[in-house]
């Protein structure tokens, strides 16, 4: 009857750790995945923000309408290489811009000049940047302290 007893405590015991392990697993599962949508988001949002600044020539409204946004994360989620990575590509886009622009002569008339904000949503819509940002992810991985 002892043993009997001891077995089958033993079983609930084993079961419940069981389950604790398991509920531990797919908490860090939902966690990382919460952490990717964030970080693919911020290099998104990184990405169009540092574009549109470039290509009005860094001008004082864009500026000011940037720093009144309070999209985005607060604490930092994107690495120092994730920024010069897209410092170098908005910048070689801005490059794209300014030598569309100066092509003008080949569109109608009155449509000549650089047209950002349909290049940048043609950008952020695309799957080239999607899977960029990805790839950053998995170089970068997600920090110790969004699994703890």
């Amino acid at each position: 009857m002892i043993v009997t007893r001891r077995f089958i405590y033993f079983i609930f015991l084993t079961t419940f750790l069981t389950a604790i392990s398991c509920e531990s697993s797919r908490r860090t599962q939902s966690l990382k995945a919460q952490y990717k949508d964030i970080y693919l988001n911020q290099f998104k949002l990184a990405y169009f923000r540092q574009l549109l600044v470039k290509s009005y020539n860094n001008s004082k409204a864009i500026r000011e309408i940037i720093e009144a946004d309070y999209s985005g994360f607060a604490e930092p989620i994107l690495s120092e290489e994730d920024f010069k990575l897209i410092d170098s590509l908005t910048t070689v886009d801005n490059q794209r811009l300014i030598a569309d622009s100066t092509e003008g002569h080949r569109r109608a008339e009155g449509s000549n000049g650089k047209r950002p904000l349909g290049y940048i949503m043609d950008k952020l819509n695309s799957q080239w940047l999607d899977s960029l940002a990805k790839r950053r992810f998995k170089v970068n991985g997600v920090p110790r302290s969004w699994t703890e």
